[in-house]
C-alpha cells in the first residue's frame, strides 16, 4: 500500500475502521476531538498532516458532514488519491453531486462504504439470479430493528439517526439494502412507489419506516426498512414463477434454496465484510476492488430516495 491513511470522524464506525486498519498493520491518523487509548495517531486539526504522505482518507463523520469533510480533504491533503466515504454518500442527491464535482476537480477516486457487497453470500445470490433471471418475479427485502436495541448504550435522541437534518432516518441508515438491489439488478426500473413516515412512539425527528417498490420489466423489488420491529429481521428473498426460490437470513446467517438449508460459509459475517472492503479500498486485495461502490452508484441510491 502506498502512503498513509487518515480517518475523519471517530464514532462507532470510525473506531471500527481504525481497529481494522491496526489489524492490517496500519496505524492511521485520526481526526477527532475525542481521542481514546487506541494506538493510532490522533489529531484535532487537519493542517497538522498537510505535509504528510496521506494518499487515502476515510470519511466516517455523520452523513450531513460528508460534503464539508470532502472539501477539507481535497484542499488540505495535496497527496490524496483515494477517498472512502461512509454510506450514504450524503443527505441529499444535490449534496452528493457537489461531492462528485470536488472529486472531478481534484482528480480523486471516491468509493462509498457499502460493506454488505463484500458478504460472500452475494456470490451465491449472483449465480442464482443469473441462472433464473428470466423467471424471477418477486424480490423481497426486509431490514428492521427497534432503534433502542440497535443503539442500546446511547440516548437515541442524541444520535444522528434521530435527526433528519443530520442525515438520519431509517432509509439513510439502512440504504445498504437499496444499494445491493441496484447493484444486483440495475437502475433500469420502469417505475417506483415510495412511502416514508414517522409512525412509532420513538422520540426522534426522522422517518422510522420506509417502503420502496421498484418495478422492473418482469419483476418487482419490494424493500421494507424500519426502526420498529422486535426481534430484528434482515433478509432477502427471491421468488421465481417456476417455484424456485432463494432465502437468506442475514441475522441467522442461514441460506435456503428451494426450501433446503445450505451449509454456512466460512468467515462470512458483517465484521469480515468491513475488513475485505478496507483491503479492496487500500489495494491490498485487488480481487475485491470490483465490489467497491462507486461514486456514481452511490448517487443512484440517493436519486432513488428523492421524492
Amino acid at each position: 500500500m502506498n502512503g498513509e491513511v487518515l480517518i475523519i470522524g471517530y464514532g462507532s464506525i470510525g473506531k471500527r475502521h481504525a481497529r481494522n486498519l491496526l489489524n492490517l498493520g496500519i496505524a492511521p491518523y485520526v481526526l477527532t476531538k475525542h481521542p481514546d487509548k487506541l494506538n493510532v495517531k490522533f489529531l484535532e486539526d487537519i493542517k497538522l498532516v498537510k505535509d504528510k504522505n496521506i494518499r487515502h482518507c476515510i470519511i466516517s463523520s455523520s452523513t450531513a458532514k460528508h460534503l464539508d469533510d470532502m472539501k477539507r480533504c481535497a484542499v488540505s491533503l495535496s497527496k490524496l488519491k483515494n477517498v472512502l466515504i461512509e454510506k450514504p454518500l450524503e443527505s441529499s442527491f444535490l449534496k452528493g453531486k457537489k461531492i462528485r464535482d470536488i472529486a472531478r476537480t481534484h482528480n480523486l477516486k471516491v468509493s462509498i462504504a457499502y460493506n454488505m457487497r463484500f458478504l460472500k453470500i452475494f456470490d451465491i445470490v449472483k449465480k442464482f439470479t443469473k441462472h433464473h433471471k428470466k423467471k424471477i418475479r418477486i424480490i423481497e427485502v426486509v431490514a428492521g430493528q427497534d432503534l433502542r436495541e440497535w443503539r442500546p448504550c446511547r440516548d437515541i435522541t442524541c444520535s444522528y439517526s434521530a435527526h433528519r437534518k443530520l442525515g438520519g432516518g431509517v432509509d439513510m441508515d439502512l440504504s445498504h439494502e437499496i444499494d445491493y438491489i441496484l447493484w444486483l439488478f440495475g437502475i433500469r426500473f420502469k417505475n417506483k412507489m415510495m412511502y416514508r413516515a414517522k409512525i412509532s412512539d420513538l422520540k426522534i425527528k426522522s422517518p422510522d419506516i420506509f417502503k420502496l417498490v421498484l418495478g422492473y420489466n418482469k419483476f418487482i423489488a419490494d424493500i421494507s426498512l424500519d426502526y420498529i420491529r422486535k426481534p430484528k429481521e434482515r433478509y432477502l428473498k427471491i421468488f421465481c414463477d417456476t417455484g424456485k426460490n432463494l432465502h437468506y437470513d442475514f441475522v441467522k446467517d442461514e441460506l435456503k434454496i428451494d426450501g433446503k438449508l445450505i451449509s454456512n460459509r466460512d468467515n462470512d459475517n458483517m465484521g469480515n465484510s468491513y475488513k475485505r472492503m478496507l483491503e479492496a479500498f487500500l489495494g491490498i486485495n485487488k480481487v475485491g476492488k470490483a465490489e467497491l461502490c462507486s461514486l456514481e452508484e452511490a448517487l443512484n441510491v440517493l436519486k432513488v430516495l428523492e421524492v
